[in-house]
């Protein structure tokens, strides 16, 4: 990966990041303010079919709850759950399935898949409490060389090579209005961690959009196949808060679909409008 793809992916990564980890997270209702731990929330989001778990990539503590409403929910659903993930792509969707399967060894999955630097530490136990339990995982996202190509090619999918072309989305766009306000916003504030260029928002943006999109379409096409089942799907909170991004996406694809949206906020923010139907809390250091 070439520095300035590296520079890319790292501006899009920033939106979920945040710092240092804590004590255990604790839930509430969005609408009542009502705590709730695991086994309460997982009773109240049975009846949907989707849940978006949007978190900070870097918060240990978020990571744990995830583990924990995982556990919860398995617990009510059984084999009518499913674990999707931003954070395997779909080219990687069948050593996925094989390392589940006991096929691939962990070594060689990790080896050939692109996993991300926290892999082991936050994703895996959920992987592997997937794997225990006979749990479907979908591999949601775009591959990130294609994401990078429409940043770097001004937003453009022109000279993908036919190869790799199936792991694009088949309908992609970049809409105007909250979301495309919300991330010009972000990556142009002052607080911002990393300045990107003004000429280079648009394009961009449509990388942010593309993974948005591919990743409401294998979550569309894989509740297709399994009409009865609930996903769970883990992704950066800028992908889902407000039901924007791949939420928004996914409920254009599939209006029917009864979906949900955990929204991470610290606990110091008490009393400031959750941008989810539930909030996961936690501790920032």
């Amino acid at each position: 990966m070439n520095k300035y793809i590296k520079t890319i992916a790292l501006g899009m990564a920033l939106l979920c990041m945040g710092a240092g980890a804590a004590s255990a997270a604790q839930f509430s209702d969005a609408g009542s303010g009502k705590e709730l731990n695991a086994a309460q929330l997982a009773q109240k989001l049975a009846k949907y079919d989707v849940v978006f778990f949007g978190e900070y990539h870097d918060q240990g503590e978020i990571h744990k709850a995830e583990l924990d409403l995982l556990q919860a929910l398995h617990k009510i659903k059984g084999e009518k759950l499913a674990l999707s993930m931003e954070m395997f792509e779909a080219d990687n969707q069948a050593k996925l399935g094989s390392f589940l399967a006991g096929s691939l060894s962990e070594e060689d999955f990790l080896a050939t898949s692109r996993p991300w630097p926290n892999y082991k530490t936050d994703y895996a136990p959920l992987v592997n409490f997937a794997k225990k339990n006979n749990m479907p995982v979908v591999a949601a996202n775009v591959p990130r060389f294609l994401a990078a190509h429409v940043a770097k090619n001004n937003a453009s999918t022109a000279g993908i090579e036919a190869q790799y072309q199936e792991w694009l989305p088949k309908h992609t766009y970049a809409p105007e209005g909250a979301y495309k306000d919300k991330f010009y916003a972000q990556m142009t504030s002052p607080e911002a961690p990393m300045k990107m260029p003004p000429q280079r928002l648009a394009a961009v943006y449509a990388a942010q959009c593309l993974k948005d999109d591919k990743m409401a379409e294998s979550i569309a096409a894989f509740s297709d196949a399994h009409k009865k089942m609930q996903v769970l799907h883990i992704n950066g909170c800028f992908h889902s808060d407000g039901h924007l991004g791949t939420a928004q996406k996914l409920e254009a694809l599939r209006p029917k679909l009864k979906v949900a949206v955990i929204t991470p906020m610290e606990r110091k923010q008490k009393g400031v409008q959750p941008a989810g139907d539930f909030v996961v809390w936690f501790d920032r250091k």
